[in-house]
């Protein structure tokens, strides 16, 4: 009895790990280093705050864009990645009906960032 105890305690406390790790990953820092920022999005002409651009994320000579985020009505995106140690630098492309498509590199880690979008 005492051992289907045990038995039942430690798979228990396993259970419970697996779950923390699934709903909140990885600790971060391991494998790269995690930032967050603010992209304001603008219109060049007016300056006026752009809703519902699609803000895609990539770190520094990344194959692909890894993360992507969308604007609010105040032209706010709010960008989390991890990128590895060495990188620094994020490349961003933004992507919006009735505007160019622009690409652009901010530098790590600057915090904020503006961009201003032409039709």
């Amino acid at each position: 009895m005492r051992l289907l105890h045990n038995i039942l305690k430690g798979s228990t406390l396993a259970t419970a790990l697996f779950i923390f790790q699934s709903c909140y990953g990885v600790p971060q820092g391991r494998n790269g280093n995690y930032y967050e920022t603010e992209i304001k999005v603008l219109d060049k002409g007016s300056s006026a705050p752009v809703k519902g651009v699609k803000v895609y994320v990539s770190a520094e000579d990344s194959v692909e864009f890894t993360e992507w985020a969308e604007t609010d009505e105040n032209g706010c995106a709010l960008v989390c990645v991890t990128v590895p140690p060495d990188s620094t630098a994020l490349e961003l492309r933004l992507s919006a009906e009735g505007y160019a498509v622009k690409d652009t590199t901010i530098e790590l880690p600057d915090g904020d960032f503006t961009v201003k979008l032409q039709k």
